[in-house]
């Protein structure tokens, strides 16, 4: 296609892949800079990009939107004529919003579906060995850009005065030093480690680097609480307390992060925030893992079980989680080692 002066994404969920999608992103900016791009995902989520130098407006969609509802918003897409409609996730909702829009070309992803299925059920990895969620979605853009495989670091943004508002917040929460954030939830429990060695990693954390810890997350991450209780008054709970948005504010400003495969450890990449990612169900190929030069995966690969599912969300069939069990806390340590340096 000709030079695209407007474009259109689609992403809908989840935070991680959201952030991801901030990839093809700068890559569409940096091979064409004077287009402009607009986002299309849900309200709930629509926040975390919020700042981004490189998209023009962000529409929101109701997650309780019907049918009717996105094929109107569709009808307002197409009145837009944009040159190019980019659709980065290619399920029922964005199906619907793409068939309406008649006046741009479109191009969505194409999952790895039978891949995948032979990984999770035969065990058998046909994926590339340089695969990973980053490399998947800027494939769709691969022959409109001049670089080959190469495609841009994610990006998030945080304004001066959200910075201040974040650090006056933890100060008043006893944060004085350097800290460290931990975001041990995930939205299943087969993906979170172990909660008492958490507690013992973030006590040689305190000891070793004189930081202080933060404990960051929903107000359902039962774990928070487990941990809390578990290593007493100089842990700041946070959790459940803080929005999206102030949330990655927060995670702005820390040393480094600590957490399971969910979506604030991909947002601290964004950030360019050191991460630690514990890995235990999923791998690259089901979208997990960390990119940026100072973080780390934490995982064993020797495991022939992994990945058992794409999100982690089938119980464990064997007579322990084995995934989480076999990391343990020098693990863990050296990787805080490694990002500390």
């Amino acid at each position: 296609m000709n030079y695209p002066k407007t474009i259109l994404v689609l992403r809908f969920s989840s935070i991680g892949d959201i952030v991801q999608t901030t990839s093809v992103i700068g890559t569409l900016k940096k091979n064409f800079p004077d287009t402009l791009i607009d986002f299309m995902t849900l309200s709930k989520y629509s926040s975390l990009l919020n700042e981004h130098p490189y998209i023009n407006n962000i529409y929101e969609v109701d997650i309780k939107a019907n049918y009717k509802d996105l094929k109107s918003i569709s009808y307002e897409m197409n009145a837009l004529k944009y040159d190019l409609v980019l659709d980065l996730h290619n399920t029922t909702r964005s199906k619907i919003i793409r068939k309406f829009i008649k006046n741009s070309e479109k191009r969505y992803i194409r999952k790895p579906r039978w891949k995948r299925f032979k990984n999770y059920v035969f065990h058998l990895n046909q994926f590339p060995k340089e695969f990973s969620v980053r490399s998947w979605m800027n494939g769709t853009i691969d022959d409109l850009i001049n670089e080959e495989n190469n495609p841009s670091k994610t990006k998030l943004f945080i304004s001066k005065e959200e910075k201040i508002k974040s650090k006056k917040f933890i100060h008043s929460r006893g944060a004085i030093n350097p800290f460290f954030v931990i975001l041990p939830g995930a939205a299943w429990p087969q993906k979170t480690w172990l909660f008492e060695r958490y507690v013992t990693v973030i006590k040689k954390c305190v000891e070793n680097y004189n930081l202080t810890p933060l404990l960051v997350g929903n107000s359902y991450d039962i774990i928070c609480n487990r941990i809390k209780d578990t290593f007493g008054k100089n842990l700041i709970d946070i959790h459940g307390e803080t929005s999206l948005r102030e949330s990655i504010a927060i995670i702005s400003q820390s040393e480094f992060v600590i957490g399971s495969d969910t979506g604030l450890v991909h947002a601290a990449e964004g950030l360019d925030i050191p991460a630690i990612s514990i890995l235990g169900p999923t791998t690259k190929e089901t979208g997990a893992g960390v990119f940026n030069k100072k973080s780390v995966t934490v995982e064993d690969t020797n495991l022939w079980c992994r990945p058992c599912s794409q999100n982690g969300s089938i119980p464990c069939y064997r007579k322990k989680q084995y995934c989480m069990t076999n990391i343990d806390v020098e693990d863990v340590m050296n990787a805080v080692k490694r990002v500390m340096q």
